[in-house]
């Protein structure tokens, strides 16, 4: 007997290896054939099968036109269950698709990892991504929010959507954060970093909504008061990366700062870091700094949707607001120079972020899953 099929859809590859896995295991522990759409390599473990679309990051870019019509064509052939896409264009380009499936009975679930419109986000992000996301709601079996911000406005918009969730965020999961086979002292050696040096850590792609403007911007004045400080970004480094590699060597730090690009194992990043920080200025629900809170480190963080779920300022971490470049930097001194506030503070925010260990969400998950899972196929092991 043929089994039943799952597609997971996301913009690219990173996007489901960085946050899915473990749901994919799920799929699979309970018998189904799991695939998925994105763009990028298509090396996904879990996956049953993995179609390479071009999927665009804007509304205006002309690869969607074929990544919909391969799309199109991929879910006409499997004929799926249950359909769930992530990211905004991911999100988009899989409703349009999916629109004559759901019409056969296969379920179109949406994951909005930070609606692009929000509290303080520019016009433009209303005007364009509001009437977008709204619209193609109609086009959704259940849409389901990381965050309180982005829940209260799709409960109070009216959303065309029959089902409203919100889960505690996408999961914290430890198999990603072991650290314990990693050495403190001897990777710290290895990327030419002192043992007594404070060791500040950004785990973001180069793009401008994380703002990494903002922090090289504002290392200069962290280093006069807190010399003995090197910052290290994680993420992919793109053309912007480039850029600010080029600013801080023009305003001779250069030596202060390691840019890494993406790297798989973020753990090992985190065991030789001593402060987490972000000036995104828009999240759904960062998982890289409750990734690092989870650890035990402080975290100083732009007070924004998402980070404010994740920080209570003062006490498990340090907010200050997208434009302060004062509060940042103060902030962030004040960790640089105290280390006993670094544990207090990391302590208490390893306590806080616990609700968003993988378990709590992946639960939370399911059970909307199994809302719409007309038939559950017999399990051939257990979850983990």
């Amino acid at each position: 007997m043929e089994r039943k099929k799952i597609l997971y859809t996301a913009t690219t590859n990173i996007h489901i290896l960085n946050f899915h896995l473990p749901y994919l295991e799920w799929f699979r522990s309970q018998g189904y054939e799991v695939h998925v759409a994105c763009n990028g390599n298509p090396d996904i473990p879990g996956a049953d099968k993995v179609f390479t679309v071009p999927f665009g990051r804007s509304p205006f870019d002309s690869t969607n036109r074929r990544a919909f019509r391969q799309l199109k064509q991929i879910i006409r052939e499997h004929h799926y269950e249950l359909i769930h896409a992530h990211t905004p264009m991911g999100g988009i380009v899989t409703r349009m698709a999916a629109r004559g499936a759901r019409k056969s009975g296969t379920k179109v679930l949406y994951t909005a990892h930070g609606f692009h419109f929000y509290k303080g986000a520019a016009l433009k992000n209303w005007l364009v991504f509001f009437p977008i996301e709204w619209f193609f709601a109609r086009f959704t079996d259940a849409i389901i929010t990381i965050n309180n911000e982005d829940f209260a406005t799709l409960s109070s918009m009216n959303f065309p959507s029959a089902g409203k969730f919100k889960t505690d965020g996408i999961g914290i999961n430890p198999d990603r954060l072991d650290i314990s086979g990693y050495d403190r002292a001897t990777i710290r050696h290895e990327m030419g970093i002192g043992e007594d040096e404070v060791v500040i850590l950004y785990i973001a792609e180069f793009i401008p909504r994380k703002n990494h403007r903002f922090i090289f911007e504002s290392i200069p004045a962290i280093l006069e008061k807190a010399p003995n400080t090197r910052f290290v970004f994680a993420g992919g480094k793109a053309a912007l990366g480039d850029q600010m590699i080029a600013y801080a060597k023009a305003n001779g730090f250069e030596d202060r700062i390691i840019v890494l690009g993406y790297h798989p194992e973020i753990a090992r990043f985190i065991s030789i870091a001593d402060i987490g920080i972000s000036s995104s200025h828009a999240e759904g629900l960062p998982i890289g700094i409750a990734e690092i809170m989870s650890k035990g480190l402080p975290v100083v963080i732009s007070d924004i949707r998402g980070h404010n779920e994740l920080v209570a300022h003062g006490k498990s971490g340090f907010l200050y607001e997208r434009a302060s470049r004062q509060a940042f930097v103060e902030a962030v001194v004040r960790l640089c120079q105290n280390a006993v506030l670094r544990k207090q503070i990391g302590d208490e925010g390893a306590q806080y972020v616990k609700k968003f260990d993988l378990r709590n969400p992946l639960e939370q998950t399911i059970a909307i899953y199994n809302r719409y899972l007309d038939t559950k196929p017999k399990p051939d092991r257990d979850v983990q």
